[in-house]
């Protein structure tokens, strides 16, 4: 599944009428009828349903949902929220059909009464060409407001208007969603950070564009689902040994965080890496020994000199990828093996936590890696390595992703809610699974862990960080069921992902 750009859809339904013969009106009205399926399982003939329209095409859905409803005698009025007739020619006649058929059109002096009072309260106000501010003094802008603050349930066609459907920004007012109908594709902007929020369930509205067309449209971020994982993650041959699963080096724990250790090794397993072998200092190492059995040990004698940095370069060499930082805690020693390391090791490898922690000051250092690695920053990491602020990451995390990627030649996994994954060919990956499950400490050694076996195993780098981030997710969306989002630890996870393996 992927995402497209507004721009793309334009193109896509000038391209339908203009190439392929299919009328404009017919696009609308189709997409009006299939928006009623998800629009029917919330009204009865008692639901007071009130739509607000603006003057464009996304309009001209509202008035084809409020002309079919009026036909089967819904309490249906249309809010038309600028006073206006829509400007397009197909948008107009969606309107002339409503009010030709008896629909009730409120001027915005009577409108927020109605809203007020309203069980279900469509948005067709602004659509996907959207780009600028609702100010939430406007009428526009109160009117949102009064929506959003009303016990009604709330839906959106295509977008909700207020939000930028190419990157996800919001600079003013937005309708807030329970549910937003997008139709034929999801835009990306919709399941971006801070967009995702005023979105609720996304469900697709799917009219048919001729087969060709669709087949050409250019996709803008591709959304995992487990069809792009049995695709990816290979079957496992029966004839088999430790060696074709791949040697995983892990440079990971400390005296105080040996659980960010336990994690990643042991989501590392779970996963299927055929062997793992992990670093610590030999206080960390007496500790996990006595939780984990399955890894190889290895002695870093403290990284306190250089012959513990060049033995630690020369294991990971050995091995078919590396992960650095989990629990690796701070300090002079820790920046000066990190840095050593990405600039020397052959071998691939996945950058966590304090591996990150590591590089503010010395970023460039990962263009001289051997092979693209894979960076795993939350928000507050990333705006460290970045000079900018959490707020100024949180508000463009597409767009920034995609630049970091490109800018220091690495695959980046800006996590978050909808976490984005970047590619330095300009791949982009955008992940819908997961809750408010994994906002605990250890998820993230748990997804570093899952990052670096499917690198192991020999998945392309980008393909092994998306795999690793969407399974993530869906085993806390499984977990989410069988426990809770309260209830759930990190330490659930790695079997929940397994389980969840072709």
């Amino acid at each position: 599944m992927f995402s497209v750009l507004p721009q793309t859809v334009r193109e896509a339904d000038v391209s339908a009428t203009e190439k392929y013969g299919v009328p404009a009106l017919g696009l609308m009205k189709a997409a009006a009828k299939e928006s009623l399926e998800y629009i029917y399982p919330h009204i009865n003939r008692t639901s007071r349903v009130t739509i607000l329209c603006g003057k464009g095409n996304n309009a001209g859905d509202g008035y084809g949902v409020a002309y079919e409803l009026v036909k089967q005698w819904y309490d249906v009025c249309v809010v038309n929220v600028f006073d206006t007739v829509p400007s397009s020619d197909q948008a107009r006649t969606c309107y002339n059909d409503y009010i030709f058929s008896g629909g009730t059109v409120l001027n915005t002096q009577r409108a927020f009464s109605r809203i007020a009072a309203s069980d279900v309260i469509i948005d067709a106000v602004f659509g996907i060409g959207f780009d600028g501010v609702i100010n939430p003094d406007s009428e526009c802008g109160r009117m949102i407001e009064c929506a959003n603050s009303s016990h009604a349930y709330r839906i959106a066609i295509d977008v909700p208007s207020g939000i930028n459907s190419a990157d996800g920004t919001v600079k003013g007012s937005a309708f807030m969603a329970n549910t937003t109908i997008t139709v034929s594709f999801i835009k990306t902007g919709t399941i971006s950070y801070p967009a995702l929020e005023y979105c609720g369930e996304i469900v697709v509205a799917d009219i048919i564009y001729p087969e060709k067309l669709a087949e050409s449209l250019k996709a803008d971020a591709l959304i995992p689902d487990d069809e792009y994982i049995r695709k990816t993650i290979p079957v496992r041959r029966r004839n088999s040994h430790k060696g074709t699963f791949g040697k995983l080096a892990m440079l990971c724990g400390s005296r105080y965080m040996t659980g960010a250790a336990y994690f990643a090794a042991l989501s590392a397993v779970r996963t299927g890496t055929g062997l793992v072998t992990l670093a610590a200092d030999e206080a960390t190492l007496n500790i996990l020994q006595t939780r984990i059995a399955e890894p190889v040990f290895f002695n870093t004698h403290g990284l306190c000199n250089e012959k513990s940095i060049t033995e630690i370069t020369e294991l990971f060499d050995g091995s078919d990828c590396a992960l650095v930082g989990c629990g690796l805690g701070s300090g002079e020693n820790i920046e000066k093996t990190v840095q050593h390391i990405i600039k020397n090791a052959k071998t691939k490898l996945v950058i966590d936590a304090d591996g990150i922690n590591a590089l503010p000051g010395n970023i460039n250092v990962l263009k001289e890696a051997a092979n693209t690695p894979v960076i795993t920053p939350h928000p507050a990491e990333f705006a460290r390595i970045t000079g900018k602020t959490v707020a100024e990451v949180q508000s463009n995390r597409l767009n920034l992703a995609r630049q970091f990627a490109k800018d220091f030649s690495c695959v980046t996994v800006l996590k978050g809610a909808s976490t984005v994954i970047a590619s330095p060919d300009g791949r982009t990956a955008i992940n819908r699974s997961g809750n408010s499950g994994l906002a605990k400490g250890g998820s993230g050694d748990v997804l570093a862990g899952a990052v670096a076996s499917f690198v192991c195993q020999g998945l392309d780098p980008f393909d092994a960080a998306v795999c690793a981030v969407y399974l993530h997710g869906k085993a806390s969306d499984v977990l989410k069921h069988q426990i809770s989002e309260y209830g759930m630890m990190p330490s659930d996870l790695p079997l929940a992902i397994a389980k969840l393996l072709p």
